[in-house]
């Protein structure tokens, strides 16, 4: 097998243990997934896994950080950006990843209410939070807003609620509804 060949090997084993590992935590519960068991439904040996993963943490940790950097990818704009445009992809994909990556985001909700994940994934979930934010803000001050950190603020209060509350319920409806009145708010 060429070089080339074995890094594009390493590189899909490494994604299908992730992807595996998700659809295990989200499923069964961080706590209630053994490597084994993940090991097994991935159908690979444990030597491979922590090869990839020296710990479940870590595991844990790369699977924190590959949802967050769908969101992420949002926050880098260029200076000449078109404010506006760049606010309503921000808002649209926070959207579409709350329908289409679901079980992430109830994955996300479980371990925010437990003290060790909670622990284990908070820094992590902080610099995500922190470049959001000041994203959102500079996009406020961009759009010329009265008060770029109040504006900031509310939204970033607005999209929490969101979260939670479709979290909590699933209703697409409500999401619907949410974006709609986000894009009015904050796009019009």
């Amino acid at each position: 097998m060429n070089t080339e060949n074995l890094k594009k090997n390493k590189k899909n084993a490494k994604q299908q243990i992730l992807n595996v590992a998700l659809e295990m935590f989200a499923s069964q519960g961080y706590h209630k997934t053994s490597t084994g068991a993940i090991c097994k439904e991935a159908g690979i040996s444990a030597g491979l896994l922590f090869y990839h993963f020296s710990s479940k943490e870590i595991l844990l940790n790369a699977i924190v950080k590959m949802i967050l950097s769908k969101i992420d990818g949002t926050l880098d704009y260029q200076e000449n950006d078109d404010p506006k445009k760049v606010l309503s992809n921000i808002i649209d994909v926070f959207f579409n990843s709350l329908q289409n990556d679901r079980k992430y985001w109830d994955l996300y909700m479980s371990l925010l209410y437990q003290p060790d994940t909670k622990d284990q994934i908070g820094k992590g979930v902080l610099e995500h939070s922190i470049k959001y934010r000041r994203t959102i803000f500079h996009l406020m001050e961009s759009l010329g807003s009265a008060n770029p950190k109040g504006d900031s603020f509310e939204f970033e209060v607005f999209r929490v609620g969101v979260f939670a509350s479709y979290l909590a319920n699933h209703s697409e409806e409500l999401l619907k509804k949410a974006k709609e009145k986000m894009r009015l708010k904050y796009l019009e």
